[in-house]
């Protein structure tokens, strides 16, 4: 949804007013400061998509800073999933399997059950702690392309691995 003139102006005047100090909050809940604005970002894309709602809140300060906490536990949520996900892998990577078994390391199943490309953006967010922003910009593509290739990519190593949550 397109926003008019009206709404455009309010949300650039809150932004103006509230962003330093949830850029702050951010911060200070991630400890890393490009997530930090990745989240501040996100907050906003949240609030013109919910614009009418926002302007209707007695206190659109709070709701922003509301909106921010959600975010940021999303984003705890996503990183914490897929640190599982990779350090199973890595870890389940350390046991030397007999050669009678037939079994290769997982490594390289991963590798081969992404494909390099996916395996590398997996790590570069899961191990490396990227962000998206960082991740697409490497990749050469944008932050939601990326982050439905994530998508992707967990779900493929999940049933590779054949881990349930």
């Amino acid at each position: 949804m397109a926003l008019n003139q009206e709404q455009e102006s309010w949300v650039e005047q809150l932004y103006q007013e509230v962003y330093s100090s949830l850029l702050s909050y951010a911060q200070c809940a991630l400890n890393d400061d490009p997530l930090a604005e990745e989240a501040v970002q996100d907050t906003f894309r949240i609030a013109c998509s919910k614009v009418e709602e926002l302007m209707r809140s007695a206190n659109p300060a709070g709701w922003m800073m509301n909106a921010l906490k959600h975010v940021i536990q999303n984003i705890r949520r996503r990183r914490a999933r897929l640190n599982k996900l990779v350090v199973t892998a890595l870890s389940v990577d350390q046991i030397t399997i007999p050669p009678q078994t037939g079994g290769v390391e997982l490594g390289l199943a991963c590798k081969q059950a992404l494909g390099e490309d996916d395996y590398k953006l997996l790590k570069m967010v899961a191990i490396d702690h990227h962000t998206m922003l960082e991740t697409a910009n490497e990749f050469g593509i944008s932050v939601e392309t990326c982050r439905k290739r994530l998508l992707r990519a967990k779900k493929k190593l999940k049933k590779a691995l054949e881990i349930e949550n």
